[in-house]
């Protein structure tokens, strides 16, 4: 396989986990109930794809290009950190869920326990 497949297959998968990210984003910020465990898990996939396609672009074409990869690496670099910062959203806003989801259950306790004394008094 030549340098340039592997710098394709290598785009695709950038791309998916990109579009995968930004999905997910739009998803915390409009769905009341998202299925988080199984975002994380179609993540989680897509990455090991891209980590193991970047491996082999650094281990084959990478090494053979020479210094015409560096300018390719530095993309893919950039790519990476910009991943990177997506995914830091992406944590903050499950975050926010998950503490917003605490504060809702507490309140819901709360609640049915004032009915219970509730109901316990009007039983007498």
């Amino acid at each position: 396989m030549g340098t340039e497949q592997y710098k394709q297959k290598l785009e695709v998968c950038f791309t998916e986990y990109e579009n995968l990210q930004n999905l997910h984003l739009d998803v915390m910020k409009n769905e009341p109930m998202p299925d988080i465990a199984r975002m994380t898990e179609d993540r989680d996939s897509a990455f090991a794809r891209l980590k193991q396609n970047l491996d082999d672009f650094v281990g084959n074409a990478g090494s053979y290009g020479g210094a015409n990869s560096l300018p390719v690496l530095a993309e893919f670099e950039t790519r990476l950190t910009s991943i990177m910062d997506v995914s830091e959203e992406l944590s903050k806003a499950i975050q926010g869920y998950r503490k917003n989801l605490k504060t809702n259950l507490a309140k819901m306790q709360q609640s049915k326990a004032a009915l219970r004394g509730y109901k316990a008094v009007n039983m007498n």
